[in-house]
Order: C-alpha cells, then structure tokens, then sequence
C-alpha cells in the first residue's frame, strides 16, 4: 500500500506540473509541429512573350522543430504535398520541400514569419524541377495546436530539363492545421 500512495503522489505531481507551467501566462512556441496543409495552388509557365497558368487545388502534410529565443523563431520544417493540377502535358504530382524558417512574436499565441529552403516537384513527362520556395505567413498557437496562412512562392528549373527558355513558378496560398509537442 505504501508502495501505491508513493506511486500514486508520483503520478499526480508528474501531471499537475504541466499544468502550472501553462497558468504564468507565457507562451513557449518551440518545439516539434505536425500539420495538414490545405490551399490554393498555380502553376505559371513563361516563354517568350507567352504566358500560361493552371490552377487547382493543394494538399499534403508537414512536419518540422521551431526553437523559441525569446522574441524570434528560428526553424526547421519539411513538407510533402501533392496537386489536382494536371493537364495533357504532364502531372505536376508530389511536391518535396526542406527548408529554414524565422518568425517574430508578436504575443504568446502570435507569430509572423518568412521561410526559404528547397523545392522538388515531380512531373510525369520530364525529369523532377527543382527550384527554390520563398514565402511568408501568420501561425495561431491555441492549446497545443497551431493554424497557419501563408503565401509562398516558388520557381523551378524548367529551362535546364527542357533546354529552352521557360520560366515555371508556383503562387501558393495555402492554410496549416496542425499540432506543437
């Protein structure tokens, strides 16, 4: 029995310690994040005076660490997402992406951020693009989940697998719902 009471008091300060640390009201926004993300999605190709989008839908998933330095947000995030975008040309299909972020916080809950890293699409006619994604956006923390908007842009290396002069980029603005462990 003396046993059980020790293991039971264990048990209870374990579990009442989270607690605490969420009532003095500040906000710790480092830490792991997974997430759905969800948006609008187009594709541009430029050639010559010629100009071409197709848009659809985007869709997929993300992960990735963020490190709270007080103020600033400096992190890690990986993302894989695939499009309704396809036509008779090719399928712009699964869409991988690695990159840094850096944010502001604004409050406890609020972040305003810019992120930068590498892009890799697949496309079923030619070899993967490969390009760079820049983009900007705002996270709400609510309760151990996080919402997200950002807009990002991205712009591949079309004229290298083609060996002619096209410029490809993607306008995305999308929406992240998701969690913080």
């Amino acid at each position: 029995m003396k046993k059980f009471t020790i293991l039971a008091a264990a048990a209870a300060a374990t579990f009442a310690t989270p607690a605490f640390a969420q009532d003095d009201g500040t906000g710790d926004n480092g830490g792991f994040f997974i997430g759905a993300v969800g948006g609008y999605d187009v594709i541009n190709l430029e050639e010559g005076g010629n100009d071409a989008d197709d848009t659809g839908l985007v869709y997929g998933l993300t992960a990735g660490y963020d490190v709270d330095t007080g103020k600033a947000i400096i992190g890690i995030e990986a993302e894989v997402t695939d499009t309704t975008i396809s036509d008779d040309v090719g399928d712009a299909g699964l869409d991988i992406y690695g990159g840094v972020r850096l944010g502001y916080e604004m409050d406890d809950n609020d972040i305003i951020y810019v992120k930068a890293g590498y892009s890799n699409v697949d496309i079923d006619f030619v070899d993967n693009l490969e390009g760079i994604r820049v983009g900007a956006g705002f996270e709400h923390n609510f309760g151990g989940f996080v919402g997200r908007f950002e807009y990002r842009y991205s712009n591949y290396n079309v004229s290298d697998v083609l060996l002619i002069d096209v410029n490809g980029n993607r306008h995305q603005a999308v929406f992240t719902l998701g969690a913080k462990f």
